[in-house]
């Protein structure tokens, strides 16, 4: 190359040309440094908040599962009794029944850690161990299946309800005990029981997969429990002050 450039006059200006050149491979160095330092941070923040995001809605989800085994009891303690000794569970019991089938509750899972995550290049750049990424989106298949499956049985129960009232309002009935009785005794009331037991046990098996699967990834990228326990109460703290206005 220096048979190209071998000029006399270039002589009068190779310092000061070194020194610029030097000073912007300096200048250049020190921003991609910069810039991979930042790239890193956000990459480790990106997977924080998603592994996050994951605890809480597998949380979540545990929540209500062991909310559907209370109601799972009651059913069986109430069928157990049909017909004749149903009274026994007495009225409060009874109306808990009948408003655990009138009320409507579906559940989402919060996603957008996922889009975030799923779409973030810096993340997949920098993350040495391509399973971290394959059990993040296990689990996130994983809750969304638990969803799909809760609302099913909701769905179901919902409909069951208004097949009810259409022969008349729990309140239309003399006693609580009738009210229940005549949901009770109905064909699709307990085939709707017999789903909502099976379906605790495909629930409590998908979420404790996706469990193992988060606390593997938290493992394997050494993140101690705690600071992600503190990130939530940051959150938490951001989502009460944007709540309340201070």
């Amino acid at each position: 190359m220096r048979k190209f450039f071998d000029y006399s006059w270039l002589k009068d200006v190779t310092i000061g040309t070194t020194g610029t050149i030097i000073g912007i491979i300096l200048t250049f160095g020190i921003t991609y440094y910069l810039d991979n330092k930042n790239q890193r941070s956000m990459a480790d923040k990106t997977v924080m908040l998603t592994l996050h995001n994951l605890d809480s809605a597998i949380d979540n989800m545990e929540s209500l599962i062991n909310e559907m085994q209370q109601h799972d009891s009651i059913y069986a303690r109430a069928m157990s009794l049909m017909p004749d000794s149903i009274g026994i569970m007495g009225s409060d019991s009874l109306q808990m029944i009948i408003n655990n089938f009138g009320s409507y509750r579906i559940h989402i899972t919060d996603n957008s850690t996922k889009q975030i995550f799923s779409s973030s290049f810096e993340v997949w750049q920098y993350l040495d161990d391509a399973k971290v990424v394959g059990r993040i989106g296990n689990c996130y298949s994983i809750l969304s299946s638990c969803d799909k499956e809760y609302n099913r049985i909701a769905d179901l129960k919902q409909k069951t309800f208004q097949s009810y009232i259409e022969g008349g309002m729990p309140d239309d009935y003399p006693t609580t005990e009738a009210a229940a009785e005549a949901l009770l005794c109905r064909s699709d009331v307990r085939y709707i029981l017999h789903m909502h037991n099976s379906s605790i046990t495909l629930l409590s098996t998908l979420i404790n997969i996706a469990r193992q699967l988060n606390e593997r990834n938290k493992e394997v990228l050494g993140i101690p429990q705690h600071e992600l326990d503190e990130i939530g109460n940051l959150l938490d703290q951001q989502l009460s002050e944007l709540i309340t206005g201070q």
